[in-house]
């Protein structure tokens, strides 16, 4: 009996080890020449249409995808001819740091209808906290360049901006920046591997929180609302009534992240630089090894007993697998960072449903309650 299908899969394809930044809190280990090669990226195709029914989310990742540009235009063309056979949907997106968009290839991502999610922390003083080049060189207004690019060719933009102690002072304006170059998506990470153990930290990140908060206020007050992940997010999880067993981490059951050796891992951020096979969990070459996936999702199962008695518990993101093994060593494990976060954004994010609700905003009401909108 053929196995039944998902409407939706995520394949991760990342193309290269290589980046031209050195950002001080990546994950992706140290930077090496080292591609994926068409064979592989077939493979990955064919695996992921095996679990997809109807639209297939193509990703390219790295290092930086950019630096792969020819790589990228091959892989997908390759994609959309074997999705095309089978009915299926190929809506791309690559990930990027920004530095490499040029008007060119802007025109080149839009007519491929790509959706470009660019890592950008925000105004200078910010951005270059973290985010410099391989010589230690700032990159902010080269990032800003490549966000105008993107946006003068009509693409859709999505600012990856990551929270860390030596930025949150800046989160407003850094908000506001990205809000006046045209930029309306915003996805907000915590850096899981810093220290937000120091009083002073936490205070710093709770005022960056009511600063998301008041411009996402502003923002639907003026009748142009932000998308801001931390928040948004969480007052889709309360009108739900929780995040939905399908939105908990996927580990690889159904979502495929390939390496550029072909290895599969159970999330993006445990590539590194694939030197150890710790995190593979099989090769496209024979698929998803079922003991060590089984592993991984046992290891998932159980939570801390305070965990479970949570008033907060539905709406909690304590089942990430890497935001967990980023701080505890444990995927199961979170930690009190992880908790303080929760909470700061979970609160945030109340303060502002509960003002736009009750004011009747109607692009409120229209995103999150569309049934009250007549």
């Amino acid at each position: 009996m053929q196995p039944l299908k998902a409407p939706d899969v995520h394949l991760t394809l990342c193309l290269t080890h290589d980046c031209n930044l050195r950002c001080r809190y990546c994950y992706a280990g140290p930077k090496r020449d080292a591609a994926m090669s068409e064979d592989t990226a077939r493979a990955a195709f064919e695996l992921a249409l095996d679990r997809v029914g109807q639209r297939l989310h193509l990703v390219f990742f790295g290092g930086e995808p950019l630096l792969r540009w020819d790589t990228l235009r091959s892989f997908t063309a390759l994609g959309r001819g074997l999705c095309a056979p089978k009915g299926v949907e190929l809506s791309p997106t690559v990930t990027t740091n920004g530095t490499l968009l040029t008007p060119q290839r802007c025109e080149w991502l839009a007519e491929e209808r790509f959706l470009v999610a660019v890592s950008y922390d925000g105004i200078a003083a910010a951005h270059d906290a973290n985010r410099r080049d391989a010589s230690g060189a700032s990159t902010h207004a080269r990032v800003v360049d490549g966000l105008r690019c993107a946006l003068a060719a009509g693409l859709r933009v999505r600012a990856i901006l990551v929270l860390d102690p030596s930025n949150l002072q800046w989160v407003g304006e850094s908000i506001d920046e990205a809000r006046d170059l045209g930029v309306r998506d915003f996805v907000v990470n915590p850096n899981w591997s810093a220290d937000w153990s120091a009083p002073a930290v936490r205070e710093s990140l709770t005022e960056a929180y009511a600063a998301l908060a008041a411009r996402h206020l502003a923002s639907y007050r003026c009748g142009d609302p932000l998308w801001i992940s931390a928040l948004d997010a969480k007052i889709s999880a309360h009108v739900k009534g929780g995040i939905l067993a399908s939105e908990h981490c996927d580990l690889g059951c159904r979502d495929l992240v390939v390496a550029p050796s072909g290895n599969l891992f159970p999330c993006d951020r445990m590539i590194g630089d694939d030197r150890s096979d710790r995190f593979v969990i099989g090769h496209v070459s024979a698929g998803v090894d079922a003991r060590k996936l089984a592993e991984w999702v046992a290891g998932m199962r159980t939570l801390p007993a305070e965990c479970l008695t949570c008033s907060i518990r539905s709406r909690c993101r304590n089942r990430c697998a890497c935001a967990n093994f980023a701080m505890t060593r444990l995927p199961s494990e979170p930690s009190s960072a992880l908790c303080l976060h929760e909470q700061l954004a979970i609160r945030a994010a109340d303060d502002v449903a509960e003002a736009l609700f009750a004011e009747g905003n109607e692009a409120f009401l229209r995103r999150h309650y569309p049934g009250a909108v007549r």
